[in-house]
């Protein structure tokens, strides 16, 4: 991608591979739109193995900030010279801050993007809830500090090498008992509740269903207790095959199914928020995208 590093107005990127399906150019232009920012945001395609020089280059050519998008939110965090506290814990960010200076400062919006659809979009509160968390990669680290800080009773990770879901809970254990959260963990065949009871909102934050497989779950009646919520982090058809499997549960359960796109939008929000200073009016954003999604 080539930049002109003479025009006035400011530039971001988002940083990913592959980066052509991203909404964010969309999301974040209409933010500039809705807030009265100038400003210019395109998708940037970095080679698998080319992270470094593709953040290298984007400092050259003057980009003011990148959202940071798989596979890369790792290497993100590892390239960046301040690290809020988020990043720390999660030792992944999706938010840089490129300064005039050379600098390159991190955050980790995603997990705020994730609470906030969940709790005001979707109005579910999680406070003294019991929540499982499939996977224990980029993602499901980025949101485990923002979920703990709603206080929930539990939240029991499980992911496919329990290994790595045990260095997560360890991880954020000390923000956990500072919040009375009980965390625990376990593969993926061991999805019940530690204490049996059932859970009340699921979030699915594994690389499923971007790889379109399906996970093997048991009925939905043996995890969720009745009005739970399913969660998928990704969006639109990417996230339909798990969506379904809440969807299987007799009618009168009332179980209730979400994909990404709020988290996409508020995550954006935060992002904004940190590059400009003024939030936009995410909802206005995420009831257009849901408006164009059913044309």
């Amino acid at each position: 991608m080539n930049f002109d590093i003479h025009t006035a107005i400011d530039r971001y990127v988002v940083i990913g591979n592959p980066i052509g399906h991203s909404l964010s150019p969309r999301i974040h232009q209409r933010f500039a739109q809705l807030t009265g920012q100038a400003l210019d945001y395109q998708p940037c395609l970095a080679p698998l193995d080319g992270f470094a020089d593709t953040l290298a280059a984007l400092q050259d050519a003057g980009i003011k900030g990148c959202n940071v998008t798989v596979p890369f939110k790792l290497q993100a965090a590892q390239a960046a010279h301040h690290r809020s506290d988020r990043v720390q814990l999660a030792q992944a960010a999706n938010t840089l801050v490129l300064r005039a200076d050379g600098q390159i400062e991190a955050d980790n919006t995603d997990g705020l993007g994730l609470v906030r659809d969940i709790v005001h979009n979707a109005q579910t509160p999680l406070e003294q809830q019991d929540i499982l968390l499939l996977g224990a990669g980029g993602a499901a680290a980025g949101a485990l500090a923002p979920l703990l800080a709603t206080r929930p009773r539990r939240i029991h990770i499980v992911n496919r090498t329990e290994s790595r879901a045990q260095q997560l809970a360890h991880q954020h254990q000390k923000l956990a008992q500072a919040h009375g959260v009980q965390l625990s963990t376990g593969d993926l065949n061991q999805l019940q509740n530690p204490d049996g009871t059932a859970y009340h909102l699921i979030i699915n934050a594994t690389a499923s269903s971007l790889q379109g497989d399906r996970l093997n779950l048991p009925d939905p009646q043996q995890l969720l207790a009745p009005h739970a919520l399913v969660y998928d982090m990704m969006y639109g058809t990417a996230a339909q095959t798990f969506l379904q499997w809440a969807q299987s549960a007799p009618a009168q359960w009332g179980i209730r199914s979400r994909d990404g796109l709020g988290m996409l939008v508020e995550q954006a929000a935060e992002a904004f928020l940190i590059w400009r200073g003024v939030r936009p009016d995410s909802p206005q954003v995420l009831a257009e995208l849901r408006a164009q999604q059913k044309q």
